[in-house]
């Protein structure tokens, strides 16, 4: 066998061997217990980190395509109406993966 074949197995093996730990409930955890760091969280900041580069992206992905579709326009004004409905639909798809990634985030903090 390979040596990437044989990694990958390993890998495998460890992934399939780590499942009953990750199983495990935590029967012993105090329900009404002030925040400490072995009962934190962190959904809340996973969510918030999500939501930052989700937004971030998109706005990225909305600059371009917008100076991309303005140097478009400037080339070829015969075709600016096409370019406008190109450009629109596109924003909107950009913009509901940023507000898909907002309900992932707000589901992984439990707010629903």
């Amino acid at each position: 066998m390979t040596s990437r074949r044989v990694f990958m197995i390993g890998i495998l093996l460890l992934a399939v061997m780590a499942l009953p730990a990750m199983a495990q409930d935590n029967a012993a955890e105090p329900a009404a217990a002030a925040p400490t760091a072995a009962n934190l969280n962190l959904g809340i900041i996973g969510a918030a980190f999500a939501i930052g580069v989700a937004a971030a992206g998109g706005a990225v992905g909305q600059a371009k395509a917008v100076s991309s579709a303005c140097s478009a326009m400037a080339r070829n004004p015969g075709a600016a109406a096409n370019v406008r409905f190109a450009l629109i639909l596109g924003l909107a798809l950009i913009e509901s993966l940023v507000l898909y990634a907002l309900l992932i985030a707000a589901r992984g903090a439990g707010l629903f």
